[in-house]
């Protein structure tokens, strides 16, 4: 963390480096999403509550739960 944030002075760097490969990963994710699904297998890392399913919503926000 040194390295990346602090300079030989010992003072925060004021400056930073844009992603070159991040723009492309969130394209490349909004143009597939529609084509991805889950794999479920044996469902022992499935969260039925807790992971989207079908949309970005979790599905415990369709349904409201005491």
């Amino acid at each position: 963390m040194q390295a990346k944030f602090i300079n030989k002075a010992g003072d925060f760097i004021r400056y930073h480096k844009k992603s070159t490969i991040w723009p492309g990963i969130r394209l490349a994710a909004s143009i597939n999403r529609p084509y991805m699904g889950w794999l479920v297998g044996n469902g022992t890392t499935i969260n039925f509550w807790r992971d989207t399913w079908t949309t970005e919503i979790l599905l415990r926000e369709y349904i409201e739960m005491p």
